[in-house]
């Protein structure tokens, strides 16, 4: 998901990017290392620190319910949370538990692999050189995400048995601020064709300056692969995304499970790290919708940026195969 604009102004969105996270940090910090201390405490506790954060930060005080069983040390030190995230939804992260397993193989479509921003595109490199569409985008599918979204689901049916789909449909033209809009109507003809899909994947490479990347990947097994990072969008905004129109349907209206979203990025994120310590890159944390909500098991995922080569982004494609794979156990 490239953080410039329609207009695509060389480092704009890389500088928004910055200053919200910095925001993010300054705001967030304090509520989160308290919200850590709060999964620990009785549910008297519980009341008695959110009465002391206010109503108007965390809403009425929660009426007595059973405490979950939670690990905040799995799940709230992975994200990142932007400022405009409240601080309700940190609570709500800090009491996670793991989602139940997820039946993927079988002989009916269980993934749907799509790219609301089509053209993003990688670093040039010999043999990979292509015909620019903007900076770092092309319409030629052999060099943008799409050919990592293909490797990805290759290596799901060959090695997995693991019935991947692979939405070919463009979504970036006319505009590409509307691009959610039209992504939406993809997920949801392909959740009308095979009822049988299980977990929706929006494939995107990030933005980053053009210079002081470049070696910013992992190296696995002898492969250089690209570093991940998935999105979680809370829908707390109402919009598709930060650049997205106002909803107008049923379906962008909405409300994605955030939680359900959150934990299964969770577990992605923590299973690729056991193979190498810098593979991911935290979650991000976002008010938007990004198409969440069409269902529990939707997953936007970074794949490198335009720094990184295509043959490394497609490199990781092996090993998030492998713990998409392992969701079954």
């Amino acid at each position: 998901m490239d953080r410039r604009t329609a207009k695509q102004d060389k480092g704009t969105g890389f500088v928004r990017a910055a200053a919200e996270r910095a925001a993010a940090l300054i705001s967030a910090v304090a509520v989160m290392l308290l919200m850590l201390c709060v999964s620990y405490l009785p549910e008297e506790g519980v009341m008695a620190v959110t009465a002391a954060i206010g109503p108007a930060a965390m809403g009425p005080a929660p009426s007595p319910t059973p405490k979950p069983t939670a690990d905040p040390n799995v799940f709230i030190r992975l994200a990142d949370v932007d400022s405009d995230v409240s601080p309700e939804v940190l609570v709500t992260l800090t009491r996670l538990t793991r989602g139940d397993r997820i039946k993927l193989k079988g002989t009916e479509p269980k993934i749907l692999v799509y790219h609301t921003h089509d053209t993003e595109a990688y670093r040039m490199t010999p043999g990979n050189e292509y015909e620019p569409s903007g900076d770092y985008r092309t319409e030629d599918d052999r060099f943008n995400v799409y050919a990592v979204g293909e490797e990805l689901c290759r290596i799901l049916r060959e090695e997995y048995g693991i019935i991947a789909v692979h939405a070919p449909e463009k979504h970036e033209k006319p505009l590409i601020t509307s691009a959610y809009s039209r992504s939406l109507e993809t997920m949801l003809e392909y959740k009308r064709r095979y009822p049988s899909i299980e977990m929706f994947i929006d494939l995107h490479r990030d933005g980053v300056p053009e210079t002081g990347y470049e070696t910013d990947y992992v190296t696995v097994d002898g492969l250089e692969c690209a570093r991940m990072m998935f999105v979680v969008g809370t829908g707390k905004s109402g919009k598709s995304s930060q650049y997205g129109p106002e909803p107008s349907t049923d379906a962008e209206l909405a409300a994605p499970d955030f939680e359900s979203n959150y934990t299964l990025a969770a577990e992605l994120t923590e299973s690729l790290l056991g193979i190498n310590e810098r593979f991911m890159r935290n979650i991000r944390v976002k008010a938007g919708k990004y198409n969440q909500q069409v269902s529990g098991k939707c997953l936007l995922i970074e794949v490198g940026h335009n720094a990184n080569t295509l043959e490394q982004a497609k490199n990781s494609m092996k090993y998030l195969a492998r713990a998409i794979a392992e969701l079954e156990k």
